[in-house]
């Protein structure tokens, strides 16, 4: 099976990049997988896409054994005023109203945001992709974007008692599923798939078709 690094230190973005893979046919392997220490790259672009490319990139120039697949997330939250629109930055956004970026501290935020505007505000999720590897002398790059609908996912007032670790907003959102709102922390696997994994995997399978190494 073919190797691809997961270029991240979160949790739950190494927890759903590893069911994507192995979906996929790859097996996908953390820095603690390989007992790497990498220096994290500057975020300086704006985009979900722009930053997981940068991340990619600055990735791959310390690591050329295999393939590196880096991923950034950004959500827009609809209908809020300018203050109240984190601006694809959530970490800064939370940081600058509590003093610091916890998980804890995040979800408060986004629940008063949410409370603000009656209770719920509809969101549009963000995935940037890209994959990064070495070829000929040069790194080569692809990348792409995957993307819900503010119709399938809300930010609500109300937490639920579950949290996901390095997702701060995920136990104050609501996804879509049939025709019944759930709390993304308390989704199935199966669920998980229907709401976000399937729209990542399709983009992350068209960056693999792109990289000779893997085919």
């Amino acid at each position: 099976m073919k190797k691809i690094l997961i270029a991240t230190t979160n949790p739950g973005k190494i927890m759903t990049a590893k069911k994507i893979l192995a979906k996929l046919g790859y097996e996908g392997l953390s820095f603690a997988d390989l007992n790497l220490h990498l220096e994290e790259p500057d975020e300086t672009m704006e985009t979900a896409e722009e930053i997981a490319t940068e991340k990619a990139l600055g990735y791959a120039k310390q690591f050329a054994d295999f393939p590196v697949l880096a991923r950034d997330d950004t959500n827009t939250l609809i209908g809020v005023d300018e203050e109240d629109d984190p601006k694809n930055h959530n970490k800064e956004f939370v940081a600058k109203r509590m003093g610091e970026y916890t998980d804890a501290n995040g979800e408060k935020v986004f629940s008063e945001v949410a409370h603000k505007y009656g209770g719920e505000v509809p969101t549009c999720f963000d995935w940037g992709y890209a994959l990064a590897w070495h070829e000929n002398g040069e790194i080569k790059v692809v990348h792409g974007l995957a993307t819900t609908g503010a119709e399938r996912a809300k930010i609500v007032e109300h937490p639920s008692p579950k949290t996901v670790p390095g997702f701060c907003f995920a136990s104050v959102m609501k996804v879509l599923i049939g025709d019944e709102w759930k709390y993304d922390t308390e989704l199935t696997e199966e669920e998980s798939w229907e709401a976000y994994w399937n729209v990542q995997a399709e983009v992350i399978d068209s960056l693999i078709k792109q990289c000779d190494l893997l085919k």
